[in-house]
């Protein structure tokens, strides 16, 4: 899913900005916007399977206010992102080490008309997509009965497009 924005009225806010995140989770700080470090310390962060940092529906997205997105950069509670297939760059995930990338994208449209008719912010939609990469890892439970080892997935990082699309254009 791509956005972009196109129409003849004046925005306040860019069509879009460009960022990477860290690994780790099941939140991860966003290190760079836009191919810098000029927001640092503060870059915002991510969420990909819940809400906010405290939990909640769907997805997250944390980004400066500077940039002038809805809710001033504070996306939470977007739709749960829609996923496209894993591409394995090693291996085919049945060991660890294996690596795959997976793209996926959501809208937020809790914020649309947040301000009325005030820039606009009706016939604005804000969104995000991300390419997440993630490495196969081996976990080892043990109980009473005996040791098991499974394997599950880590996030390792990705890169990202916040964006906004103006409706009825």
């Amino acid at each position: 899913m791509a956005f972009g924005a196109t129409g003849t009225k004046a925005q306040a806010v860019p069509a879009s900005d460009s960022f990477t995140f860290a690994g780790g989770g099941p939140c991860s700080s966003i290190t760079s916007l836009n191919d810098s470090t000029s927001y640092a310390p503060n870059q915002g962060s991510i969420c990909l399977f819940r809400g906010d940092e405290a939990g909640g529906y769907g997805s997250f997205l944390d980004v400066p206010w500077q940039l002038g997105f809805l809710n001033n950069g504070y996306l939470a509670g977007c739709d749960p992102l829609s996923w496209q297939t894993r591409v394995f760059t090693l291996g085919d995930g049945t060991h660890a080490g294996d690596t795959f990338t997976v793209a996926g994208a959501t809208t937020c449209p809790y914020y649309t008309g947040e301000y009325g008719t005030y820039l606009d912010s009706n016939e604005r939609l804000d969104g995000f997509s991300v390419v997440a990469s993630y490495v196969v890892v081996a976990q080892r439970s043990c109980s009473r009965y005996g040791c098991h080892t499974y394997l599950s997935n880590a996030l390792t990082g990705g890169t990202g497009t916040v964006s906004e699309v103006l409706l009825n254009q």
